[in-house]
């Protein structure tokens, strides 16, 4: 028999063993795509989100990092717009608010101005974008409101149906956008003077979008420099680090590995014993191919292969286990589209070198066990 017949043979022959084991890598490994791949989709959707529109610097309040608690004056945009470099300015108001008769919690809803460039560049899927008539309360609700593709899903709302952003505070749907950001599409956007008294937040705004004249670093910064001189509250963020940088993202990125880690220790463990099991009840056989002089870096090899083949074929399970898992997620309605259904190649491809890694720390002991046994007291055992 052949080296890798024999290898298939082994695996094969003790095929619900074999079974167990490539079933606890397939959820390793799963657990690894699927977390960090949820993580690092969460992060490219928010890079995506600015450089798509070219936006170079996000301002908000000093000390603060989340839009939701940032606040600055809505004056600032102007004196934004009037610096040197500067060549448009888009202010925003965040807030986070419950849809309870959607049952739908942490829904993001963004104020925007009427004329913002945010708006134009919104790809609007049906009804309309927002207009100046939508400010204005008709026919007992307080004004217009588009909502992103996935929240429209999530919700069965569409154009001419009523949302309660806040109770008794019902606003028309006039236009459903879709956009390539998870983030803001399951999202409400509306127009910032209605959402600055709904909450209470006259002539206030959370952060300010800038898109600078050049692009290049150099350029950024000085506009950055000038933007933070403007007052010692004032703090604009590159972009380009932003979403590296915020707590929500690295925290999530931490959760994601540890737990993949704890779950692959587990994969690791669950390898061991296989591989030590399979090794103890194949004495004689080994015992007998060290005899007709096979090499111990041969048996090595055999065992250290063995061990790999289980973790690949629970690799694959796994990365297809992810899939399905993520693209199941992102259809739920209680995930409001903040899920992405697609993962990176590169974490897949993370995940069948893990899983390779894995295999090998899993095999190597047993392996080496197996390369020491002397062939004569090997074919004692019973």
């Amino acid at each position: 028999m052949g080296f890798y017949s024999l290898i298939l043979a082994n695996i094969f022959g003790r095929f619900t063993r074999s079974l167990l084991t490539i079933s606890g890598m397939a959820v390793a490994i799963c657990a690894v795509v699927a977390l960090v791949g949820i993580a690092r989709g969460f992060k490219q959707s928010l890079k995506e989100l600015y450089d798509e529109r070219g936006i170079d610097l996000l301002v908000l309040q000093a000390g603060k990092v989340q839009q939701t608690s940032s606040v600055l004056p809505m004056t600032l945009a102007d004196k934004i717009a009037a610096l040197q470099g500067v060549e448009r300015v888009a202010p925003a108001l965040s807030d986070v608010v419950s849809l309870d008769s959607e049952d739908l919690v942490a829904v993001p809803v963004q104020g925007w101005l009427i004329d913002s460039f945010l708006i134009d560049e919104l790809k609007i899927a049906a009804g309309r974008r927002l207009e100046t008539r939508d400010q204005e309360p008709t026919e007992g609700r307080l004004g217009g409101i588009m909502i992103g593709a996935s929240l429209s899903r999530a919700t069965h709302k569409s154009i001419g149906d009523s949302i309660e952003v806040l109770e008794g505070s019902p606003f028309e749907v006039v236009g459903v956008f879709d956009s390539y950001n998870v983030f803001e599409n399951g999202s409400i956007i509306m127009p910032m003077a209605a959402l600055q008294s709904l909450m209470l937040r006259e002539e206030e705004v959370t952060a300010i979008a800038v898109v600078t004249k050049k692009h290049e670093t150099a350029d950024v910064d000085l506009v950055k420099q000038a933007i933070e001189g403007l007052g010692p509250s004032v703090n604009a963020n590159a972009t380009r680090e932003f979403a590296e940088n915020l707590p929500e993202m690295k925290m999530t990125e931490s959760v994601a590995w540890l737990t993949s880690s704890i779950a692959l220790i587990v994969g690791s463990i669950g390898m061991l014993n296989t591989m030590l099991m399979a090794v103890f009840e194949r004495t004689r056989e080994i015992a007998m191919l060290r005899a007709i002089g096979w090499r111990r870096w041969r048996i090595v090899q055999m065992i250290l292969s063995e061990s790999v083949v289980l973790a690949v074929v629970g690799a694959l399970l796994g990365c297809l286990g992810a899939a399905v898992l993520t693209r199941s997620l992102s259809s739920l309605p209680a995930a409001n589209g903040m899920v992405s259904g697609d993962i990176s190649s590169e974490v897949f491809v993370w995940g069948f070198v893990l899983a390779v890694v894995v295999g090998l720390l899993g095999g190597v002991y047993p392996a080496i066990r197996a390369a020491r046994l002397l062939p004569v007291e090997g074919l004692r055992h019973d």
